[in-house]
Parts: C-alpha cells; structure tokens; sequence
C-alpha cells in the first residue's frame, strides 16, 4: 500500500494525541491534548492547540477535551485534529483511512459520535475502531493476554482471549500518572517549602519521569539508601531543592493509593482479581502473560515489582510473568500500527458509504 493512501492510526490520549502512519514503528507526532481560545473585538475566535495552548495557560483558561478515557467535548477534539492534520501529519484526511484506538469498555454514542465526526467533519473515506488493550498485545505479538495499561488518568487491566475482551472481570481504576505527578508535588512542597512556588506541575512531572523508580519492597533499608543518594534541583533564584525518599514513596500510591488518601486497592490486587474472575482454565495463562503498557509503566523497577507483589498474592507454585516491552509507552498506537500495515486490514474497514447506508450501528457490527 503506498504512503498516499495508508491508513493513519490515531490515540487519543488524556495527554497527548499520538498519530502516525501505520506500518511506522512509532507515533510520528505528539500533539498535547490541550486547546484555548481568544475572542476578537469581532467576536470571532482564534484558537490555540497543543504546545501553543499550553504557552496560554497563564493567560487564558486551557481545556482536554478528553477526561479518564471518554471524550467529554468532541467539537475541541475535531480542532485538536484539524490541527493535527494540516500543521502536522500536513496531509488531507480525505485520502486516508483511519484507526481510531478506543478505550476499554466505552458506552455505544461514543464510537458512533467519533465515528460520525470523522466521515462528516473530516470526510475520511472509512474508519476502523480498535480496543487499545487488544492492540497493547499485538505490539507483543500477542493477541491473548492481561493487558494493564497505566495512563494518565486511568488504569486498565483487561483480560483478553484471542483479540477478544472478557468484560465481566475487566477492572478500571481512576488512578494514573498524573495522581503520581501530584502526589510527588505534594512530598517536595512538603520537604522544601521556601522554594514551593518552583515546584509547579511541569517541574515535578519532569522530576518524576526522571528520578522516580519502584523499589523491590518499601523498607527503611530503602528509604535510607534514597536519602543518603539525593538529587539536587537549584531553583531559578538560585535556591536547592533536594529530592531524596521522596522519588521512591510517590510511585508507590500503584500499590498502595490509601498513601495519597485515594480510595481502593493497589493494581496487584486488581491484576488478581482480574484473573481469578476468568475461566479457571484460563488462570495459568493469564498469569504467565502480564503485558504492561503506558508511560506511567516506564519507571525503573517497576515490572519486577508488579511480578513479585503478585506473587504475594497468587503464592509460589503460581508461574508470574510481567511482559515490558522497552517500547510499552506507546504500545498501544504500535499495535495498531501493525493492525493497519496487515494486507487484510481493508477488509475490516467501514466506508463511508456503508456509515450512511447502515446507519451508526453498523460500527458495532464490524468493530468488535
């Protein structure tokens, strides 16, 4: 299939919107899922996406159009791709096909509403709509699995038997990388309050996905080692602030959230519950097949802790694999790279044709 006609796989993330050419090995661009907007004296409105939305901030009231996996205004998520389309992939979406990943468990309106923005907004010629736990598998190899997807705003642990969800023991929390971000901001405020006005959400978010790492147990062996090993941060007044204990206790709300005074269980015990609500056949396998995905997966010993706390649970004579791909941050738009490289993808491609001949409901009927 040449570059002209190939399909465009699209993510849209809580965080960015991830989008490329299937058959590429990675997202070619990021877009920020951020938009604003000014008023002239006119009344007419200019606005601002991504980067240049998140430059406003200070100024004008910024917005994400996307909230825990559900789009929440899609007329701001048709100018986030609008842009997204002429400033960036510059290409006209009227010649491509396009995969559209899609978030476990979403009410029916919401593929039928993304649907429809796409054939009538941006004149695609057909569309396909793909589960992101199924094409986090397929960026493995896989396509039976328990897929834990840890977003931003979310976290997803979907067990999946050949392409399909088992949806009864599927087990979402609101818990993410931004609750990680926050809780982190809170610690060093904490530690270094004459500087606290330069601890600010970017900053910390930078500290974060750069010193935070997962220790095997949270022992005070560990805790002394973080603080004897501290990193140091000089503020633009000139100011340190030192980052010790603190970048090994904030990932530790994924196993144990009642430490930043959030609700329910740690995602060991969701991985677990998952599983044990399976067929009893399917146990063993599904122990033995963890896929992690998602940027918030990223952290340094994060996997091998995900394993042993299982562990703990399952006990030993339970196999535990955790599958971390050094690419997991964007598995789920590599899958669906490879989905839309396939010779047979077109076969499972809605036409435009077909969305208004059959009506909405035609995109449960081919998407699975």
């Amino acid at each position: 299939m040449a570059l002209e006609n190939m399909p465009i796989v699209l993510d849209n993330g809580a965080d960015y919107l991830k989008a490329g050419f299937a058959g590429e090995s990675a997202p070619r661009i990021l877009v920020p899922m951020l938009t604003t907007h000014s008023l002239s004296s006119w009344g007419t409105a200019e606005w601002f996406v991504g980067e240049h939305a998140k430059a406003l901030r200070r100024e004008l009231p910024v917005r994400c159009p996307i909230s825990h996996g559900q789009v929440t205004n899609f007329e701001e998520l048709a100018i986030i791709w609008q842009y997204m389309y002429a400033k960036e992939l510059r290409t006209n979406p009227a010649d491509h096909p396009v995969l559209i990943t899609e978030y476990p468990v979403l009410p029916q309106y919401h593929r039928e509403r993304m649907a429809e923005m796409a054939f009538e907004k941006f004149s695609v010629p057909a569309i396909y709509f793909s589960n992101q736990s199924v094409l986090s598998l397929y960026a493995v190899g896989l396509s039976t699995g328990l897929s834990v997807d840890i977003g931003t705003e979310t976290t997803n642990v979907v067990p999946v038997v050949e392409t399909f969800l088992i949806t009864d023991a599927v087990k979402r929390r609101t818990i993410g990388g931004v609750d990680v971000t926050n809780f982190l901001q809170r610690l060093l405020v904490s530690g270094n309050p004459k500087v606290s006005r330069f601890i600010t959400a970017d900053v910390t978010r930078y500290f974060k996905e750069r010193l935070c790492y997962v220790a095997p147990t949270l022992s005070s062996e560990a805790l002394s080692y973080a603080d004897s090993q501290p990193v140091s941060y000089q503020t633009p007044d000139g100011q340190l602030v030192n980052i010790g204990r603190e970048r090994l206790i904030a990932p530790e709300i994924l196993f144990s959230p009642k430490q930043a005074g959030l609700e329910g269980n740690g995602i060991q015990h969701s991985i677990v519950a998952a599983i044990r609500e399976c067929p009893e056949e399917l146990h063993s396998y599904l122990n033995g097949t963890i896929v992690l995905s998602g940027g918030t997966t990223m952290s340094k010993g994060l996997p091998e802790r995900v394993r042993q706390e299982v562990k703990n649970l399952t006990g030993e004579k339970v196999v535990v694999n955790v599958h971390a791909s050094p690419h997991r941050k964007y598995a789920v738009w590599i899958g669906g790279s490879i989905l839309g490289s396939l010779n047979t993808f077109h076969k499972l491609l809605i036409s435009k044709k077909e969305f208004e001949e059959i009506g909405p409901s035609v995109v449960h009927q081919k998407c699975s």
